[in-house]
């Protein structure tokens, strides 16, 4: 039975760029954009309905509710979406708010079609795509460790599937490393999660490191 493609949807002000990402992603046979928004009240006819993209790429700057916001409803209803800041905006609040509202990655609009669909993908596998400048914001505040990091309540395995995470490792790559399942390792990342109060891989991974926890 052939994998069904990843469902996809963009909320971007701007036409002309939402046209064009999404005419991008639809020559890819894995990938569909299924649906484009200017912003989140053209959404919320399909959100009534109960119907959810895997994965979206969000604006921050948007008419109405801003791409932050969005990102919190939009869990609050269906967890299992993945999202991906796409916005031009390298404010440091702005960022890491987005990581704590749940965004797996961040992209600046600079990024060329090659890495906004490696991006994608790299959500997709269960990692964390971040344009080159936000990556070494987030290492560059997070330099300093937390006074104490003793009561994190990690375990050895939990530790060594993140420092692999800040290393880049994909979760395949994880499993093949620790020979744990990949299903063992979404559970200790779901773990992760939990005892460190985020949501995605980048927010572990920052989090971690502000708690001197990898280095």
């Amino acid at each position: 039975m052939t994998e069904q493609p990843v469902k996809i949807w963009i909320v971007e002000d701007h036409r002309p760029l939402r046209e064009q990402v999404a005419k991008m992603i639809n020559l890819s046979s894995d990938l569909c954009c299924e649906e484009t928004f200017s912003c989140y009240d053209e959404m919320l006819p399909l959100l009534r309905s109960k119907q959810f993209p895997d994965l979206m790429l969000v604006d921050i700057q948007l008419p109405g509710i801003n791409g932050i916001e969005i990102i919190k409803n939009i869990r609050a209803m269906y967890p299992a979406t993945q999202f991906i800041v796409f916005t031009i905006s390298e404010n440091r609040t702005t960022v890491f708010n987005a990581i704590c509202a749940g965004a797996s990655g961040y992209l600046l609009k600079d990024a060329s079609f090659d890495e906004i669909l490696r991006g994608i993908r790299l959500v997709i596998d269960g990692g964390s795509p971040l344009s080159g400048p936000i990556a070494a914001m987030i290492l560059d505040a997070y330099k300093q460790p937390a006074p104490s990091s003793i009561d994190s309540g990690l375990t050895e395995h939990e530790l060594d599937i993140l420092n692999y995470l800040a290393a880049g490792v994909m979760k395949k790559e994880i499993s093949s490393k620790t020979s744990l399942s990949v299903s063992s390792v979404d559970y200790y990342l779901r773990s992760i999660y939990k005892k460190l109060q985020v949501h995605s891989q980048a927010g572990a991974v920052a989090e971690a490191f502000r708690k001197g926890l990898i280095s």
